[in-house]
């Protein structure tokens, strides 16, 4: 009796990570923190779609800034 399946699963691929210490594992490292800074594991971004989203909200929260200091005086 077999103990393994017919068909194999197809495995992820790997991708080849710089050698630590070297300028192309910092600019690796660097990218990949700030991706995860952006996204935090939730949703990927498009490239182009950050800075768009980013400044929308900005210029929402200055909106209802300038509103509410328009409502107190």
């Amino acid at each position: 009796m077999a103990n393994h399946k017919k068909t194999k699963k197809p495995r992820k691929p790997t991708k080849h990570l710089p050698k630590v210490g070297t300028p192309a594992d910092n600019a690796y490292r660097l990218k990949r923190s700030r991706e995860d800074l952006l996204d935090f594991g939730l949703i990927k971004i498009p490239k182009g779609a950050a800075r768009p989203i980013i400044a929308g909200i900005a210029l929402v929260v200055v909106l209802l800034v300038v509103l509410a200091f328009i409502a107190i005086t």
